[in-house]
């Protein structure tokens, strides 16, 4: 018999990636707990759980600042769909989740689109999916980020005034003059051109 004939092929798992940052990360060990930069492996009908305690979460974040059970990550299928999809759940009674623009308080969810921006606190996840075959298991994968994702997506970054191609100040034109947005002063007196 052929070794070959006994090997089963693999299925291709969906993946979801999980990029995290906080601005603190470099000075604190948040993110120890996490099996960074490594694929692990879940059951699709076992949540991912995130938060700082280690007996109701999967996934640790060593920060107290963060609930005990912060979020919560359900795989399902749609009807009729071979993929899994994601649903977000926000576990924490205190703080808000951002989740792409819409805000989830305590156990509100949403449904996670294929890359969408996630925030509490001062943390970011910028949470994003590569469909598999499998219909029963998924990975995760958490990676960190050197810079915000909002800042990578130009989130919240705050838009620089137009500069205009000549360098002058702004002026509207009447009748052919410029006008200037600026009062004349003459003599105390206050003209307006």
């Amino acid at each position: 018999m052929d070794d070959n004939s006994k090997l089963e092929t693999e299925e291709l798992l969906t993946c979801l990636y999980i990029h995290l940052f906080h601005p603190n990360q470099a000075n604190r060990p948040l993110f120890h707990n996490l099996p960074l930069n490594k694929p692990y492996k879940m059951d699709a009908e076992d949540p991912l759980r995130l938060g700082r305690d280690g007996q109701t979460c999967i996934f640790v974040l060593n920060d107290t600042a963060v609930s005990r059970k912060q979020l919560s990550i359900q795989a399902y299928r749609k009807a009729g769909s071979q993929f899994l999809s994601f649903m977000i759940q926000n576990m924490s009674q205190k703080v808000k989740l951002m989740v792409g623009g819409s805000e989830l308080r305590y156990l509100e969810r949403a449904e996670l689109d294929d890359k969408v921006l996630c925030r509490f606190g001062r943390y970011e996840l910028l949470i994003w999916q590569e469909p598999g075959e499998s219909e029963n298991k998924f990975e995760v994968l958490f990676e960190t980020c050197n810079t915000p994702p909002s800042q990578e997506l130009g989130i919240d970054v705050p838009c620089k005034p137009p500069v205009m191609d000549t360098g002058l100040p702004w002026r509207n034109f009447d009748n052919g003059a410029p006008v200037s947005q600026e009062p004349l002063e003459s003599d105390e007196t206050v003209v307006l051109v």
